[in-house]
């Protein structure tokens, strides 16, 4: 029973036993006092293995039993057994509003201390009495923060002890720790206490990703007596944590994975009698990388490109395009695939305000992490991006494309990718094109106007090349590859019928350390200054890892030659907090008739054209762990620690989100050189080599 549950109270001078137990006996009142003492005391050396010690009051004697492996060590326990006239009984002021009520009858109160040891398992006790009253039974309290039941007791041959019931606490305290004997009715006995359980966390929130934190369960009754022998299990309820090992009945181990996100330990008792009640803890994980669904980053910056002719017909100033940038970007959804990895899904929007025309770009992108060993990786699948020019250009990554981070970082290279690719795009003129990248960055183009007309663009491992648009200007280009020493090629133009009208050879413009189209490389440089370009808030710091990727391609049809360097700064568990892509492109064969000709190709391997696009895009506002943690560091801080437990991750995906963006602000510099071949007739103008 819960004493509190009840409303008069019965005074314990007044009850005796005969009174209150039944049977014909009329043995004196058990607690008026007459001739014993308030209290009686009894102490016992008692070991791990066990043993009892016990203490008589007038006809009442206490036994405490201490089973074989409730001591840690040899200790000193006490048991006192109080009279009606002790001072700490029930019925003391100090605790006068928890007296035993109206329908149950108090036998015998008692205290029990444990010195020099620690309690492990629960104490068992027993008391010799009379038998109780038909239809009721004894129980067992105890006084922790109130007084209520601790254990059932059974009554057999004169002795009255306690069953050591599961689903009690038993006497699993023994500080001084007051316990009662009493008897009530069997209709109006108390259930066994619902118990609570606790979490308690190892490692303060967040939790790095990639690392361990343990968590360690306990459990209680209402009345503050905890159950000495918990039997939990440990589980989480987003499996985008990572993983929980049961370690014991009391500890899990959580094993994070390479993404941010939130939810819950959980542990559960699994004790028949008991079994189901759960306890929770609040878990946060962060990451390098956040990308969690609610992830949300805001970022401003620049973009321009510049273009000049050079070594032609028509040597220009370099003319220059730039825009203000702001672009945000929201993890939409996450779907694990693998405990604290898995793959979500983003949308970002970017709007480039130039003096004259402002574009916005709308991008949805799926990023995948990876997560085993205490390592994980961040890669792009796919982007699929819409203009409000009408224009729409998807990308899909091939296998080995496509990482953007190795997590935890760390300084050294990593990767690298390779080229493989798919890219589709379409605009409302009815252009379209795709293109299929091998991973040596050969591929393989047909682009179309809306016509159906088809024209077809190849460049072969060993950089020899075609380009076929026959269809449009009746003419065919092939390149060889480079050779000779020093290197050369060989560049052809073809009529429609495969006649060769004219052929050049030329100085190869391939760095001879090109062996294939495309190559990269990627490098994590450790903790860098952020450059003042940037110009990032305050409340990011003042340095971050520098990841650096740099991409080199050779398109041998097309005659570009291509550097592309993307450069980011991390900073805590926000993510990147600066971006800074590149493009330079040198071009040596041109294709638009602004020299005059169907083709001008460079005979002294210096480009006809330069070509360069910038963006640099700063952090203004992150906010991961599903959207609940706003980041921010204090200025000064550096990212130079590249512990497991520094990192979260999506917040990579801005850096994606941008590029897609950015290279397709690259295509559209370059496409003009396509679209002009549609001219039906560009047959007319003829070929020149510089």
């Amino acid at each position: 029973m819960r004493f509190y549950r009840r409303g008069a109270l019965l005074l314990v001078a007044a009850v005796a036993l005969a009174s209150c137990q039944g049977g014909g006996a009329s043995p004196p009142p058990f607690s008026t006092g007459q001739g014993l003492p308030p209290s009686v005391t009894a102490t016992q050396s008692i070991g791990p293995s066990g043993g009892t010690v016990a203490a008589t009051l007038g006809a009442a004697t206490v036994t405490v039993i201490v089973p074989n492996g409730a001591l840690s060590a040899q200790g000193t326990v006490a048991l006192t057994v109080f009279g009606s006239g002790a001072p700490k009984t029930l019925q003391s002021v100090a605790r006068k509003t928890r007296t035993i009520a109206k329908d149950a009858v108090l036998i015998t109160e008692f205290s029990v201390t444990v010195t020099g040891a620690t309690l492990l398992k629960p104490l068992q006790a027993s008391l010799t009495t009379a038998p109780p009253a038909a239809g009721s039974v004894f129980r067992l309290a105890g006084f922790g923060t109130s007084f209520d039941d601790v254990d059932t007791v059974t009554f057999s041959g004169g002795t009255a002890k306690s069953d050591l019931n599961v689903a009690f606490t038993r006497m699993s305290l023994a500080s001084n720790t007051l316990y009662a004997f009493y008897t009530e009715p069997q209709a109006e006995a108390g259930a066994a206490p619902v118990p609570v359980v606790t979490v308690t966390p190892g490692t303060a929130n967040p939790v790095g990703m990639l690392s361990a934190a343990t968590y360690t369960g306990s459990e209680a009754a209402p009345n503050g007596f905890p159950f000495l022998d918990p039997n939990l299990t440990f589980s989480i309820d987003n499996p985008t944590l990572g993983t929980i090992a049961t370690t014991n009945a009391t500890t899990g181990t959580l094993t994070t994975g390479a993404v941010d996100a939130s939810g819950n330990v959980i542990a559960t008792e699994q004790t028949a009698g008991r079994g189901g009640v759960k306890g929770t803890q609040a878990v946060l994980v962060s990451s390098q990388r956040p990308g969690y669904t609610g992830d949300a980053f805001s970022f401003s910056g620049t973009l321009s490109s510049t273009t000049q002719q050079t070594n032609s017909n028509i040597t220009t100033q370099p003319q220059t395009d730039a825009a203000t940038v702001a672009l945000t970007s929201t993890v939409k959804g996450f779907t694990p695939s693998t405990a604290g990895a898995g793959q979500n899904a983003v949308q970002s929007s970017e709007t480039d305000t130039y003096p004259l025309q402002t574009i916005t770009t709308n991008t949805n992108s799926v990023y995948v992490y990876t997560a085993a060993s205490g390592h994980g990786t961040l890669s792009i699948s796919s982007s699929d991006a819409k203009d409000s020019n009408g224009v729409e250009y998807l990308t899909q990554y091939g296998s080995g494309n496509g990482t953007l981070d190795v997590l935890p970082e760390a300084p050294g290279a990593f990767g690298p990718n390779n080229a493989a690719l798919t890219y589709t795009e379409t605009d409302p003129a009815g252009f379209g094109r795709q293109r299929t990248t091998n991973a040596d960055g050969s591929y393989t183009e047909q682009g179309h106007d809306a016509l159906g007309d088809v024209q077809t663009i190849t460049v072969n491992p060993d950089l020899s090349a075609a380009y076929d648009a026959r269809q449009y200007s009746g003419f065919r280009f092939t390149a060889t590859a480079p050779s000779g020493t020093p290197p050369r090629i060989t560049y052809r133009v073809f009529n429609s019928s495969g006649t060769q009208l004219a052929a050049f050879n030329i100085p190869s413009w391939i760095p001879a350390s090109m062996t294939q189209p495309s190559t990269e490389t990627d490098a994590d440089n450790g903790s860098q200054t952020f450059p003042a370009a940037c110009n990032v808030p305050a409340k990011y710091g003042t340095s971050g890892n520098q990841i650096v990727q740099t991409v080199n391609r050779a398109d041998t049809a097309l005659g570009n030659l291509e550097t592309l360097t993307t450069t980011t700064y991390t900073s805590g568990t926000a993510g990147p907090v600066c971006i800074q892509m590149t493009d330079s492109i040198k071009t040596f064969y041109d294709y638009t008739l602004q020299n005059g000709f169907i083709v001008f190709v460079s005979g002294n391997a210096q480009p006809l054209q330069l070509t360069s696009v910038s963006e640099t895009l700063a952090l203004q506002s992150a906010k991961t762990s599903g959207g609940t943690t706003t980041q921010a560091v204090a200025r000064g801080t550096s990212s130079a620690s590249r512990g497991a437990s520094s990192i979260a991750p999506g917040a990579f995906a801005p850096l994606a989100f941008a590029r897609a963006r950015f290279e397709q602000a690259v295509r559209q510099k370059l496409d003009w050189m396509r679209k002009t071949t549609f001219n039906h007739n560009f047959m007319s103008q003829g070929v020149k080599v510089l």
